[in-house]
């Protein structure tokens, strides 16, 4: 049996393993767009002057973005070009950070209904292996802690 190496493993250089579906499918070197917005409403109260009322509105968040990644998986690669030719496929995923090669993940996100709004490619270089991705945008409806994870 051969040892398992990082040499071995696309992702081994990256600190965030995404999954879409249950499937690993790409690393990434950084996480952006892990926001989360309560909107506000203003209501004016008629004989009430001297403040406008802060009502809670709905909640928003900006979308995610995935920067500087590698897949070899084209499963990843359909999906981007299906919904950039227009048949939207929404998606569930995980971003797991890892904590070292073949660590164990130490947090992570579930994104439900997501769905990639913009695709950036890198500058080639002969040497990499697989489909780099300089940055993918993503849209969700909603992401919560992913389960599993300590209290």
């Amino acid at each position: 049996m051969t040892e398992y190496t990082a040499k071995d493993d696309p992702y081994s250089k990256y600190n965030f393993e995404v999954e879409i579906d249950g499937e690993t499918v790409a690393g990434f070197a950084e996480v952006s767009g892990l926001t989360m917005e309560l909107d506000t409403v203003q209501y004016r109260e008629g004989g009430v002057n001297d403040h406008v009322h802060q009502l809670p509105g709905q909640f928003v968040h900006a979308n995610l973005v995935l920067q500087r990644g590698l897949t070899k998986d084209t499963s990843f690669w359909h999906w981007i070009q299906e919904v950039m030719s227009g048949e939207v496929t929404r998606k569930n995923l995980v971003i797991k950070i890892k904590d070292s090669f073949k660590g164990d993940s130490t947090w992570g996100w579930e994104f439900k209904n997501a769905y990639p709004t913009k695709w950036r490619g890198p500058d080639l270089a002969s040497h990499q292996r697989g489909m780099a991705i300089e940055s993918i945008e993503l849209a969700y409806e909603r992401f919560t802690r992913m389960s599993g994870m300590p209290e």
